[in-house]
């Protein structure tokens, strides 16, 4: 993590490490369970993980504004 980058791109590096490790079991894993779990499971991780980035990203620009009024 960079010093300038919040939670918010921790979590987005997280969701894209993930993803491209997913990715690359394709190959390997190619059966009902798999696909299973992308539709169940997957899917719906990343757009929690999407929906909590944006939301981080939100709060960390109020706390940025408070601390400026507030200083």
């Amino acid at each position: 993590m960079n010093p300038g980058e919040g939670n918010a791109a921790v979590l987005q590096g997280a969701l894209k490490e993930l993803l491209v490790f997913w990715e690359s079991t394709a190959y390997a894993w190619k059966d009902a369970a798999r696909e299973n779990f992308e539709n169940d499971i997957l899917r719906d991780l990343a757009e929690s993980v999407r929906s909590a980035s944006n939301a981080v990203a939100q709060v960390e620009a109020l706390l940025r504004q408070v601390r400026r009024e507030c200083s």
